[in-house]
């Protein structure tokens, strides 16, 4: 599965999660007052769970590329050792 169809995936579940919160909130016996509460608890609910979700994956993207720097590094470190090897021989 390629990043951009996870990225596709997440957001539509997302969107899916709202819309269903929303169309269970209007279906529910309640003033409108109440309703709009209630949508506007669960919209920030949600916006707070797509930040949390955002932080994570900054997180993980941060650590693959530290985790691929280091692996460039060695291989940087590797390559020279090897041509100076080369040169002396």
């Amino acid at each position: 599965m390629t990043r951009g169809h996870k990225a596709t995936t997440i957001l539509a579940f997302v969107v899916g999660a709202g819309v269903g919160a929303v169309v269970g909130l209007l279906f529910a016996p309640q003033s409108g007052q109440e309703l709009r509460g209630d949508i506007a608890d669960e919209v920030s609910d949600d916006v707070n769970k797509v930040g949390r979700t955002g932080k994570k994956l900054k997180r993980r993207a941060q650590k693959t590329a530290a985790l691929a720097q280091d692996h460039l590094h060695g291989a940087i470190e590797a390559g020279g050792e090897a041509y100076t090897r080369a040169q002396n021989a």
